[in-house]
């Protein structure tokens, strides 16, 4: 019995030092909606009306443990911020593809004219209602945490 409480014990001890074990994790919050992931490659794509082009714009990132990463831009237009070295057409839209390093923390200004969607692994996240920041970390955090999605 003695040996049954002892191995129960360290049974015990060997999921909580799990549980607190800190993992890396992209999150990605605005005001309303707060998303978290654990970190192998994940794939965010950012979908947005231009705000003085008034076309869409599609961006997306490669994200793992040592940043974000800018991999392909798409767009419908020319002016205001967009890019004017394109190198093809794909769906109608002209696209360049980028290998850019952005870091491990990166803010979206976002207004409702925007119609902003961002998706990670194709699954939609967020979708900002209203004018609002949308905050994209990556950060270490406990396991328990994130299967609590509370990180």
């Amino acid at each position: 019995m003695r040996l049954l409480k002892k191995a129960f014990l360290f049974f015990l001890i060997a999921v909580l030092a799990v549980l607190v074990f800190p993992v890396n994790v992209l999150s990605i919050h605005d005001d309303d909606t707060s998303y978290v992931t654990r970190l192998g490659t994940v794939r965010v794509t950012i979908e947005y009306n231009h705000s003085v082009e008034h076309s869409e714009v599609i961006e997306i990132l490669t994200v793992n443990s040592s940043g974000m990463y800018v991999r392909k831009m798409l767009w419908s237009d020319f002016g205001a911020g967009l890019p004017e070295d394109i190198q093809g057409m794909e769906d109608g839209m002209y696209y360049k593809d980028v290998d850019q390093y952005l870091g491990k923390s990166l803010d979206y200004w976002f207004i409702p004219f925007n119609r902003a969607k961002v998706m990670v692994n194709g699954r939609l996240v967020v979708a900002p209602k209203h004018a609002e920041l949308v905050k994209f970390r990556i950060r270490r955090c406990p396991l328990i945490m994130v299967l609590l999605r509370r990180c």
